[in-house]
């Protein structure tokens, strides 16, 4: 028999990664609202123009993935029927969980980094400026325009504030095309030093205050 453990998470309408997977196995990743209709099946509503609908078919394979407290809770869905340009009916298939490992819980906000790719060539690489999607103290999704692979290492700068930084170097584990163009970069911090990792936990635990105290329902998404 199926599960359906995401579906105990949504009591209420969330916010939910979504990653529409083409035909040649790529990942699309954006996110959407989870309603339940009825059990197995999901309506899903998309920011205004985000959507992109010439990629959806009746049938195509959708991946869903929520944070808990417990760990992540991810399902498989098919496309039942595309209602408009925003909303889609979705039939989920099977969820699977996984517990928390992280070592540090993450937080989504948009911090400036730079990021520059390491070589064994004695040419200096040019230094990139972008924002992340979210951090912890022992990884970060950002936005990078050019297409990573997976195994690289970059030198990495946060600027939490103009007269701060904080410096390591991270792992490129994961690559997900943007709608809009460009790509998010998923990088494990494998290289960081005692007083910088302080600040970066110092930096989630911040962010994470700042948004339970600025917390609202989803209303009009």
């Amino acid at each position: 028999m199926a599960s359906f453990a995401l579906f105990k998470h949504l009591e209420k309408p969330a916010m939910v990664r979504t990653y529409i997977i083409k035909d040649d196995g790529g990942k699309v990743r954006l996110e959407s609202v989870a309603r339940i209709i009825a059990e197995p099946y999901l309506e899903l509503k998309f920011r205004p123009g985000e959507l992109p609908t010439e990629l959806i078919r009746n049938g195509g394979k959708v991946l869903l993935s929520l944070d808990t407290r417990v760990g992540t809770v991810s399902m498989y869905a098919h496309v039942d029927e595309m209602i408009n340009s925003r909303m889609l009916r979705v039939l989920g298939t099977e969820s699977f969980e996984f517990a928390q490992q992280r070592e540090y819980f993450r937080v989504n906000t948009a911090v400036k980094v730079s990021y520059r790719k390491e070589t064994l060539s004695s040419r200096l690489i040019e230094e990139r400026n972008t924002t992340t999607v979210n951090i912890s103290a022992n990884g970060v999704l950002m936005h990078v325009e050019e297409r990573f692979v997976v195994g690289d290492t970059y030198e990495l700068k946060f600027f939490p504030s103009e007269a701060d930084v904080i410096e390591c170097t991270g792992l490129v584990v994961r690559l997900d095309e943007r709608i809009r163009g460009g790509y998010e970069a998923a990088l494990h911090i494998f290289k960081i030093e005692p007083e910088a990792l302080d600040r970066m936990i110092a930096l989630c635990l911040s962010e994470q205050r700042l948004q339970l105290r600025t917390k609202v329902q989803v209303v009009g998404f």
